[in-house]
């Protein structure tokens, strides 16, 4: 049996693509036994990192493999974590298989890289701008017959004033890559924006609908009225509810407009068809092309308003795409067309260097870091 420093040397040599076919049957027996010959490791520090670890794996076109099935890496996971121990056990084996160049280790991001936090700015009808981060609690603004104030722990939250404009007056909240916001409209509905987002809504609604435009990512749960039915317009798709729990991605650099519904039933419209989701699924909507529906990964979709990157078996490119705009920095690839997908998760609120790391730590991709710039080297 091994110890633990000569398991970590296995370890690492199997990543540098290294290890004897009988040393990968001495790491897999390992694995396979969860024994600790010298007691547990006491680095209690090191059990976020461990799940982060357990739960990466790389694939290749499209394919991942996994060294054991999903329910033994349960077992294991539980086994490990109990334990303390800081340790990989997913890394697909490729013999003789090239390293990708180390040219940098992640440890030297530079500080200024953080996660994203709380910050919007809120662009009245008038083109006035409330920088929403700086703002101080109270009413912040009254115009287009809606009272808007900002609560002690920053939400923003919108009420009638009693008056009713004599034409609609639009407000837009902005959220710039590494911000995120949450506000309640008039009606009560409540809406959460992801980074790198913007909606358009009016100051009250006093219209045969309440109508909504967004750009970006935004979860909503829509305050129910039937005499007036809740639409968001999204790059060319409408979302139609009365109230109900639903999540809508539109980012211009996304190849599709996606709908995940969590509670109630939603109709999407888009390309001159229509479908109606029921809770546990996913449209996906291409302008030019059909919506799509397909069972809905919900920890994937819901994962950024409950503050994780989740990715499961999801493209490196969209992974990027991700930390682009979370982190707000640039992300730069040696090879554009790589089909690399990864599966993990942890928290958006770890350091930049933390996610680059657990990417990295399957030994097919590492990163370079130019001032606010990601260099991928895949």
């Amino acid at each position: 049996m091994l110890s633990k420093n000569e398991f970590i040397a296995l370890y690492e040599k199997s990543l540098r693509g290294e290890c004897t076919p009988r040393e990968l049957e001495l790491l897999q027996s390992y694995k396979d036994d969860f024994e600790w010959v010298d007691g547990q490791w006491d680095d209690a520090s090191q059990q976020e990192s461990v799940y982060a670890r357990l739960q990466a794996s790389i694939s290749r076109e499209e394919k991942v493999r996994r060294l054991f099935p999903w329910k033994k890496l349960a077992a294991a996971a539980a086994v490990l974590l109990a334990a303390g121990a800081a340790v990989f056990l997913l890394q697909p084996h490729r013999p003789n298989a090239p390293v990708a160049d180390k040219t940098v280790p992640v440890d030297t991001v530079q500080k200024h890289i953080v996660p994203g936090s709380n910050k919007a700015v809120l662009i009245l009808g008038d083109g006035s701008e409330i920088v929403l981060g700086g703002a101080s609690s109270g009413q912040i603004a009254r115009q287009g017959g809606a009272l808007v104030q900002k609560t002690a722990n920053g939400q923003i939250v919108y009420s009638g004033d009693g008056e009713v404009p004599p034409e609609p007056v639009f407000h837009t909240i902005a959220i710039p890559r590494g911000g995120q916001y949450d506000l309640t409209l008039p009606d009560g509905t409540r809406i959460w924006l992801n980074a790198a987002s913007r909606l358009r809504f009016p100051a009250v609604f006093d219209g045969p609908e309440r109508t909504v435009e967004l750009d970006g990512e935004a979860y909503f749960e829509v305050a129910r009225n039937e005499r007036q039915p809740f639409r968001v317009k999204a790059r060319g798709l409408d979302v139609d509810v009365l109230g109900t729990h639903f999540n809508v991605m539109a980012y211009a650099d996304e190849p599709a407009v996606q709908t995940t519904l969590l509670e109630g039933k939603v109709r999407l419209s888009g390309g001159g068809a229509a479908v109606v989701l029921k809770p546990g699924q996913q449209g996906r909507f291409t302008e030019g092309q059909r919506i799509q529906v397909r069972s809905a990964d919900l920890e994937q979709a819901m994962a950024w308003k409950n503050g994780m990157f989740v990715f499961n078996d999801e493209p490196l490119p969209s992974i990027m795409r991700k930390i682009s705009r979370w982190y707000d920095v640039d992300v730069r690839f040696r090879d554009p067309g790589t089909t690399i997908s990864f599966a993990g998760s942890i928290s958006r609120f770890k350091n930049v260097q933390d996610v680059l790391h657990m990417l990295s730590l399957t030994g097919t991709v590492q990163f370079r870091v130019e001032g606010n710039t990601i260099q991928v080297m895949n």
